[in-house]
């Protein structure tokens, strides 16, 4: 069927003949066939990007954008069903997705005053017990949970779910809250991008800075036949690898950990510095007393990530992370991203949550851990929690106290 693609490629008579051994190798292995449709949960700035990105191949898989509110599918249908992407001024909007709604299950969704603007043929199926293959999440880290629990009874232990996200310690919520059976648990995918995206209106993007993704498929907890667990993994790699404007390179887990802990580091410093001080990123420069703050901040950070239990006897950890490299980072970013306002700004700008819990709040359990205590993160992350919640009041948003998923 045109909707699949096989994970083994017949042999081509014009190419020498197999070895005896790969002739055996081939034999034993099994078939498998692999739907090649793409679900998006999350279809904001990074999620939104990579729909766009993958809409844009030659022969693109059939995408769905899956949507958790009813105002983003209002949103979808007056915002002329597409992504529209702008690049260095030249707009490109992609259209033929097909979208859904999910909710959770057993539960039906209220009317919303929204729905006027939604007539009957253009409501999608509210839920759906079609399995997910291949699905990329991309929502604020604090909702993963969430978003996943209203798509876990789809997924199996064949289905490959990528998570792109700013922040760490997702995936040992998920761990816990949604799939804590390791035997039935889906096959995980991580990947951090450096592309520059922002939002100006719901599927309506900026471009603003070309960049890199990275990916590696992690291992998985037991030990099960691989052609059937990995599959799906290796397809969802392969297709957004193959995807030009997403710039992507599969990397082993153990090197994909530590680009995220370099991302994580300069993070920690530009998004809550930025939003405190409700300024650019390139504010952040050639600023004594800044700078400062940035080494005190730098030192717990550095010293967190190279006491990690997963990256020890990982080479040339300690030169990596060292204090003045991690803050040559930040400095680079920061002048690279001068004219930019922070995700974390914006969001408190906003009134929204932030992912604090997810950046410094990391640095700090992590050094919880390892018996280091992270006091000036600490207090980074309250003030950052406080300011949230005073412009909330502001502009009439009742947040919630604490924003990081507990079981």
């Amino acid at each position: 069927p045109h909707d699949a693609v096989k994970d083994d490629d017949p042999a081509d008579s014009a190419l020498p003949k197999p070895s005896p051994l790969l002739l055996y190798r081939r034999s034993q292995r099994r078939t498998v066939n692999i739907p090649r449709r793409v679900y998006i949960l999350g279809v904001g700035s990074v999620g939104g990007f990579v729909a766009h990105s993958l809409a844009g191949l030659p022969q693109p898989p059939p995408i769905t954008l899956l949507f958790s509110q009813r105002r983003s599918l209002v949103d979808w249908y007056e915002q002329g069903e597409s992504v529209r992407l702008t690049t260095n001024g030249v707009l490109d909007a992609k259209s033929h997705f097909d979208v859904e709604q999910v909710q959770r299950p057993g539960r039906t969704e209220e009317p919303h005053e929204a729905d006027n603007g939604l007539n009957t043929l253009e409501k999608p199926s509210a839920s759906s017990d079609e399995i997910i293959h291949n699905l990329i999440v991309s929502v604020k880290a604090f909702n993963t949970v969430n978003a996943l629990k209203r798509v876990a009874h789809r997924l199996t232990p064949q289905s490959s779910i990528l998570f792109i996200q700013n922040g760490m310690g997702v995936i040992e919520e998920v761990n816990d809250l949604v799939f804590p059976d390791p035997v039935t648990r889906p096959q995980y995918v991580l990947g951090i991008t450096s592309h520059g995206v922002y939002r100006k209106q719901p599927f309506n993007l900026v471009h603003s800075g070309h960049g890199t993704t990275a990916l590696a498929i992690l291992p998985r907890d037991i030990e099960e036949v691989k052609p059937d667990f990995e599959s799906s993994a290796l397809y969802l790699l392969r297709t957004i690898t193959r995807t030009p404007a997403l710039a992507a390179v599969g990397f082993a887990p153990t090197d994909l950990l530590q680009l995220q802990m370099e991302k994580l580091a300069v993070n920690a410093i530009i998004n809550p510095l930025t939003a405190l001080m409700g300024c650019l990123n390139g504010d952040l420069l050639h600023r004594t007393s800044i700078s400062r703050v940035m080494r005190l901040l730098l030192a717990e950070i550095s010293i967190v990530i190279r006491s990690l239990p997963e990256l020890q006897g990982v080479p040339n950890v300690n030169t990596r992370f060292d204090i003045k490299r991690l803050e040559a980072q930040v400095l680079g970013i920061a002048e690279k991203t001068a004219s930019n306002k922070s995700s974390m700004l914006q969001d408190i700008s906003q009134g929204r949550l932030t992912e604090i819990e997810y950046i410094n709040g990391y640095i700090i359990r992590r050094g919880e851990e390892a018996g280091i205590r992270c006091v000036l993160n600490y207090m980074l992350m309250h003030l950052i929690k406080a300011k949230g919640r005073l412009e909330g009041e502001r502009q009439g948003v009742i947040l919630p106290l604490a924003s990081r998923v507990s079981g």
